[in-house]
């Protein structure tokens, strides 16, 4: 049984954390799935969203630095920048590539 001091000190947590906003979740793309339903190795996307890029006037940096990135955006580990999540969507097709919540990523397939 708590004594009373124990019991506001339990009360006083359970209110704090109730009460603490929470961060949304990042909305995140599946960027490896949609590659992979098109066949795609991440070398090649490279490629063809260097295509992309060029169109736009922009240079991505050198192949270790995007391949280092684009592991991170497929992992989920990163969210792409809304540059990059702008030319990747732009890429693959998807509507006005904004973002959906990562509970909904089944809507794009």
């Amino acid at each position: 049984m708590l004594d009373r001091t124990a019991l506001l000190d339990v009360l006083s947590v359970l209110c704090t954390v109730a009460t603490t906003p929470t961060a949304p979740a990042p909305a995140v793309w599946p960027w490896k799935k949609l590659r992979q339903s098109r066949g795609w190795s991440q070398l090649e996307v490279f490629r063809r969203l260097s295509r992309v890029a060029a169109d736009e006037g922009v240079r991505l940096p050198d192949w270790p630095t995007f391949k280092r990135n684009l592991c991170r955006w497929e992992s989920g580990t990163v969210t792409a920048s809304p540059f990059y999540a702008g030319l990747l969507g732009r890429l693959f097709g998807l509507p006005e590539w904004a973002p959906v919540d990562a509970d909904h990523r089944a809507v794009l397939w």
